[in-house]
């Protein structure tokens, strides 16, 4: 089989389409492939009654986005879009979200509806998404080096086509790190190779081969257009294998439980086995699968949680914040000058994935002794789900679009199948950085070192102005917000679709689990000492709400309300609930839940 590097500085260039893709593909495994449900894996690889539930491989695995990546209700509506633009492009979409229901042939129709219905029989096989066979029966092949290894991108999965492999009387192998396995469901062989982020790079590198990248000028290149280049991202920093600080990617995305465990029951013992909670900073993309299944929610409800918790925990590894530098005091209505730092301190972009939603930003509160908060820079307004950039902020994220012939310049959308230019990509860097050209950053911000490389941390100043009405020991905050999806693109996904209405139905969620308030990655802290207000004051100075009303914090804000938290289960100042959520995000939880209810009334009338 021919070897296939992949994309930007990997190579990957000028592909005729998504028929020329590599890998197995319909049709060419064994009448009977053998592949079998995660429900019977789940018989052995599952904790029993007090056995912790934190490591085994299905109690951990389960409720995340890799488990249910056929049942995110985000994916469901971009894929009709998709489908609605290309017709057929979402077979290949499916490729990466049910690989074995694509290498079974039911991807088409592109839509799903071929998936396998029947559960009582033979179990949902196809809509496990990401599930045991996929990771642990996909093959390495052989390169032109004699290197066994995986074909980059686009998940391009070599499964064993044999007919022995899939023959009544045999049963499957399934490949790990373990030598002497014990299964009558299955034989094992040993492959170091499923540890190598390579094998990640199989569907964590995403191209449209029907789509050729413009430059800016509008001139067509021979490089597929890059949907999500978070493998090459590592690839090109100093993680990448044999970097000066490397890490692969299940060393930052699969943890170890320390100590001697089986990860199947019964089973032999294990040394500092991993987990299978495969998180990045999809909290609300998991908040979304669980309202769209309730069911599911109820019966995984302990997986979902701990997906849930460990994906806070990978966030706030991504990033850290530094006040540089900030005036010790002012005075109310003066202007001042804050420097911030934010550092990246993941082995890819911060943020990474899927551009259409993801965005990071900064934000600046003044805080009083109180505790109340009042944004002088990058507030929420969640009425809109915008951020505000009066003053401008700093936003971290990637923005495709479209060359537009009559205009004679690229334009932002959301069309996924149908992108053909970066538009932007103001994301920060990983440390050692090498961009290609599909992974330059824009020139919004300046991430150069000015040494031919580029720095994994952005330093700016900003020039915010003192609440007039604001006096006395105060704190400034600067604070790294990050939203994994946001009102404008639900709203795309449900205004554009003309097919279903899946679109409606992810705005019921949307609107149902808090609007995917901002979640806070990392802060600093510095005091400021203010002056004492003029004897006549005329409004709250520049500083607005966290609800976009530009009054004080300390009236304006919606109070905690019991039992309702904006969806998302934070908790609030003074409220003895548990949740998800930190209590930094209070404010614009609850400033989610009121808008919600503004809109539920104006809807009444």
């Amino acid at each position: 089989m021919a070897w296939v590097l992949a994309f930007g500085l990997l190579g990957r260039e000028a592909a005729a389409g998504i028929d020329d893709l590599q890998g197995t593909k319909p049709g060419e495994l064994p009448e009977r492939d053998n592949f079998d449900t995660s429900e019977r894996c789940a018989a052995c690889h599952r904790g029993k009654g007090d056995d912790p539930r934190d490591y085994m491989p299905s109690d951990t695995w389960s409720g995340t986005m890799m488990a249910n990546a056929w049942r995110d209700p985000v994916f469901k509506a971009a894929l009709t879009i998709a489908n609605q633009d290309a017709p057929g492009m979402g077979t290949f979409c499916l490729r990466c979200h049910s690989p074995v229901g694509f290498v079974r042939g039911h991807a088409t129709p592109p839509d799903g509806s071929g998936f396998d219905p029947n559960a009582e029989v033979d179990g949902i096989i196809d809509g496990q998404a990401v599930g045991c066979s996929v990771c642990h029966r996909a093959m390495p092949t052989e390169g032109p080096d004699g290197e066994k290894s995986y074909l980059l991108g686009n998940a391009q999965l070599v499964f064993d086509t044999s007919p022995e492999a899939a023959s009544f009387t045999s049963t499957p192998v399934m490949y790990g790190p373990y030598e002497n396995i014990v299964s009558n469901s299955h034989t094992g062989a040993p492959d170091p190779t499923l540890a190598d982020s390579r094998f990640c790079g199989q569907c964590h590198q995403v191209t449209n081969p029907e789509r050729m990248l413009k430059n800016a000028d509008g001139a067509p290149t021979n490089i597929e257009f890059p949907l999500d280049t978070t493998y090459e991202e590592w690839a090109s920093s100093d993680f990448r294998d044999g970097g000066p600080d490397a890490k692969s990617c299940i060393d930052c995305h699969m943890q170890r439980k320390t100590g001697e465990w089986p990860v199947a029951n019964p089973g032999p013992i294990r040394t500092d086995p991993r987990d299978h909670v495969i998180v990045g900073g999809n909290h609300w993309g998991i908040q979304a699968v669980m309202a769209a299944d309730p069911e599911l929610a109820a019966t995984r409800a302990n997986a979902f949680q701990l997906a849930l918790d460990r994906t806070l925990e990978s966030l706030a590894s991504a990033a850290a914040v530094t006040i540089v530098e900030a005036p010790e005091d002012a005075l109310p209505g003066q202007e001042l000058e804050l420097t911030v730092r934010v550092e990246n301190l993941t082995g890819h972009k911060f943020p990474t994935g899927y551009a259409e939603s993801r965005r990071a930003w900064i934000a600046v509160f003044l805080v009083d002794e109180d505790g109340g908060e009042r944004p002088l820079l990058g507030g929420y307004d969640a009425d809109t789900g915008e951020i505000q950039h009066d003053p401008p902020t700093h936003e971290y994220r990637a923005v495709h679009g479209r060359w537009d012939s009559e205009t004679g310049a690229g334009e932002k959308e959301e069309h996924l199948a149908l992108h053909d230019m970066i538009i932007s990509d103001t994301r920060i860097p990983p440390k050692g950085f090498v961009p290609s050209q599909t992974t330059t950053p824009t020139e919004e911000i300046d991430f150069r070192d000015g040494d031919g490389g580029y720095r994994n941390y952005d330093e700016a100043t900003f020039t915010l102005t003192v609440p007039a009405d604001a006096s006395g020991p105060q704190t400034l905050s600067a604070r790294v917000y990050y939203q994994s999806m946001t009102r404008e693109h639900i709203e795309f996904l449900r205004h554009e679709n003309v097919t279903n209405d899946l679109g409606e139905k992810l705005m019921a969620i949307y609107e149902e689990t808090g609007e995917a308030p901002p979640i806070l990655v990392a802060s600093a802290d510095a005091p400021i000492a203010l002056g004492d207000p003029p004897a006549s004051t005329g409004g709250g100075g520049s500083g607005t709400g966290g609800d976009g009303s530009g009054g004080d914090s300390t009236t304006d804000r919606p109070p905690p309300i019991a039992g309702d938290s904006g969806g998302c289960g934070c908790r609030t100042h003074g409220d003895d609930s548990t949740g998800w959520l930190p209590a930094a995000l209070t404010g614009l939880a609850l400033a989610s839940a009121a808008a919600r209810r503004r809109r539920a009334v104006r809807a009444r009338r």
